[in-house]
This record gives C-alpha cells, sequence and structure tokens, in this order.
C-alpha cells in the first residue's frame, strides 16, 4: 500500500505510457495488459509521472477541476491503488518533485470533473507482451 505522502512513480522499463489530448494510454510491458484514463486520469498519470505524492495530486486536481478537496483526494488515492495493484507504478526513491502553483488565476473557471477511472483491456495482451506496439515508447520507459 503506498503512503498519502509517498512520491509517486512510474514503473520504468515495465510500462510505456503517453498522454495524448489529455487522456493517458498505458500499457503494461510484462503482461501485454493496457489501460486507458479520461482528462482528469491523464492528469493524475502527468503529475505521477513528476514523482508527486498522493496529497499533492489530489490538492492540484481540486485546484484546476471543479471538485471538492476531499472527493478529489479519495478518488486520486482510489486510483493510485488501481495503478498499484496493476503494477504500473510505485511508490517513488529520490528527490522530491518541486510542487507547481495550485490556484488558478483570478477569472478563470475550473474544468469540468469526471471521476477518475482506469480502464482495462485484455484483448490484445498476448501480442503486446510479445511484441510491445510503440517501440519508440518503451525506449521511452526505459
Amino acid at each position: 500500500m503506498i503512503g498519502s505522502n509517498e512520491r509517486l512513480g512510474v514503473r520504468r522499463g515495465e510500462v510505456a505510457a503517453k498522454v495524448i489530448d489529455g487522456e493517458a494510454i498505458l500499457i503494461n510491458l510484462t503482461t501485454g495488459l493496457y489501460y486507458s484514463m479520461g482528462k482528469v486520469g491523464g492528469r493524475v498519470w502527468s503529475l505521477i509521472e513528476q514523482n508527486r505524492d498522493c496529497q499533492d495530486i489530489a490538492s492540484t486536481i481540486a485546484a484546476e477541476y471543479d471538485v471538492s478537496p476531499g472527493a478529489a483526494a479519495s478518488d486520486v488515492a482510489e486510483l493510485v491503488a488501481k495503478l498499484a495493484a496493476e503494477r504500473l507504478i510505485d511508490a517513488a526513491s529520490g528527490v522530491s518533485a518541486p510542487r507547481e502553483a495550485q490556484q488558478l488565476a483570478d477569472g478563470t473557471a475550473k474544468s469540468a470533473y469526471v471521476k477518475p477511472e482506469l480502464r482495462k483491456f485484455g484483448d490484445m495482451a498476448e501480442i503486446f507482451a510479445l511484441d510491445p506496439p510503440l517501440p519508440s515508447l518503451a525506449k521511452e520507459a526505459k
């Protein structure tokens, strides 16, 4: 179980990921399973790639989206637990990432919030595990 103050990190070399138009696409190169997350999930993933902790990620999500801090914290913790269970992330070691500003400029509307969900697909697992479909992503993951 990953604690709320532990820095998160992508399992480099085992996971290929790309955020495209705000949505995250992830491939577990070991199992061949692939995953997708919508825009809020894509934002969470980009913060995980920066080695943020759950509290920082939830604060950033609450600042950027129309969601209460408590709901953001609960949803981020649930998503992080699922990502860890799928062996896509773990607690990161090393230096903490600098925090981003967590306030929007005056007059800037928050984005609509949709609870981040991890969608899992296994229909091509055998193919992906044997031959990752995006070699450039596999190289980036290392």
